[in-house]
């Protein structure tokens, strides 16, 4: 039978909609942000609207609390036991059955910090996260001007406001300039900023520059305080350690945009990617996966009605 030119571009239309139905585009923000664990493979994933993946233990990562946020979150971190996300100016907890606010002050904004503690900010007020009083986070020191970074470790905090930087050494403790850190430094720890093209330790004040055509993204801190970063390049993602002076890049062999990085005691690493993959280091390199919903519970009963 002969096909009319209009007969054969329907075609081509049906088959194109039924090669897109079973092979959907990779979402562009499935990810937000990692958790860390003491062992990187136990790592929790965060999505942009609190979607929590938790491994399975076989290598998959696996959504199955339906819990959502009600505003998208940026940034997670752990209180204690417990996991701790922000956006949008909210703090959110996660408990078992699903998130909830944490009121940090009656009016106003408030950010989450970096680091080893979970620590929380609104205007000028500093507050702890780990654990709450009766529900409510612990005022910690009010600064001169309003803070818009925070990074804990496990003694030291460091805060930055629009003028200075600054540092308390103990709980309680007066807040002490830190002219080390330059004002517009990107906090990682207490140790670690981010500078112009480089790494500051603020420890020693030396700078690390990172090697040319490498663009640095998600940071975290290994145990030993290492300073972990994900990095791009032309040919892709690698993760990028400095300790001791010393810079050591790895390649991942993909390519994406990085929300999150863990590396554990033993050496393993878990960095996730916003268009939901996960890749895991062990000790015979990278290996890549994905997060995935859990099937939805069977409900026992009889079957939907059939109509002739």
């Amino acid at each position: 039978m002969r096909r009319t030119a209009a007969a054969v571009a329907a075609l081509a239309v049906i088959a194109t909609a039924g090669r897109a139905a079973t092979t959907p585009a990779r979402p562009v923000s499935a990810l937000a942000a990692l958790v860390a664990a003491e062992d990187a493979r136990k790592a929790v994933a965060i999505g942009p609207a609190g979607e929590v993946y938790e491994p399975d233990g076989k290598g998959a990562w696996v959504h199955r609390l339906p819990s959502r946020t009600a505003d998208q979150l940026t940034v997670a971190s752990r209180a204690g036991a417990t996991i701790v996300a922000a956006g949008n100016g909210a703090i959110y907890r996660l408990a078992g059955n699903g998130w909830s606010a944490i009121r940090v002050v009656q009016h106003g904004k408030a950010i989450l910090g970096v680091g080893r503690r979970a620590l929380a900010a609104a205007g000028r007020q500093l507050f702890a996260l780990d654990p709450l009083v009766r529900g409510e986070p612990t005022k910690l020191a009010v600064a001169p001007a309003p803070i818009i970074a925070i990074a804990a470790g496990a003694k030291t905090i460091v805060v930055a406001t629009e003028t200075a930087v600054y540092r308390i050494d103990r709980p309680g403790g007066p807040l002490v300039v830190f002219p080390a850190a330059p004002r517009h430094a990107r906090l990682v720890s207490d140790r670690w900023a981010l500078v112009d093209r480089g790494a500051l330790d603020l420890t020693t004040q030396q700078v690390t520059p990172w090697p040319s055509g490498l663009s640095i993204g998600v940071t975290s801190v290994a145990p030993d305080d290492a300073l972990i970063a994900v990095g791009a390049t032309h040919a892709g993602l690698e993760l990028v350690t400095l300790r001791a002076g010393a810079l050591t890049r790895d390649p991942l062999g993909v390519a994406g945009a990085a929300v999150g990085v863990v590396v554990d005691r033993a050496g393993r690493a878990t960095v996730a990617l916003a268009d939901g993959r996960i890749a895991l280091r062990g000790p015979a390199g990278w290996t890549m996966t994905e997060v995935s919903a859990a099937p939805a519970d069977e409900h026992p009963g009889a079957p939907p009605a059939a109509s002739d």
